[in-house]
This record gives C-alpha cells, structure tokens and sequence, in this order.
C-alpha cells in the first residue's frame, strides 16, 4: 500500500468520525475495519531456543502469523500464512523486510 492509499483511508476516517448523523457504533466499527487495511510490521519475540529465529505476532490481535530467520541475508520475514492480512483479525501486515 502507498502512501496516497494510506492517506486516503485517514482522510474517510476522518471524515467518518466528524460526521453527526451517524450512529456512534457503526463509526466506531468502520473506523476499525479501515485502520485494519493499513499495514503494520508484525512483532517481533526472539525464539527460546534459537537465538536466529524470531516468531512475528500481529500488533492488533497478538495471534501468532509466522517466523523470521535472523541468518537470512536479504530480511524479508518469512510469511508462513501466505496471506497479507491476519488470519485472526484481518490487520493488514508489512513483511517488508527494512
């Protein structure tokens, strides 16, 4: 997603969440759902046992959603779900590599 995408979904937010005439729950539920489709790194808690592995948690919801190698040269994490949303939540995730 880029950046004019991005700033697309806050400006709807915003403009959701000024509005008068809606009922306060349904904006709260849409705000969500559209915060949901912007991407966010996944977090990081290095493996136990191998200090090479990080296991990547969604920052929404926390659920586990993959690995990553530490040894791997060009650092992009390792998505084991194939998916680049949440499976649990639907949270849109980066695995970008930095």
């Amino acid at each position: 997603m880029n950046k004019q995408e991005i700033d697309r979904i806050e400006c709807a937010i915003r403009h959701i969440e000024s509005s008068l005439d809606v009922d306060p729950w349904a904006v709260e539920i849409a705000v969500d759902a559209m915060r949901k489709q912007i991407p966010i790194k996944p977090k990081e808690e290095p493996e136990k046992f191998n200090n090479n592995l990080l296991h990547l948690y969604c920052p929404s919801c926390k659920n586990w959603i993959g690995i990553w190698n530490n040894r791997v040269k060009h650092g992009d994490m390792h998505n084991t779900s194939n998916s680049h949303i949440c499976p649990y939540c639907g949270q849109a995730i980066d695995w970008e590599g930095d």
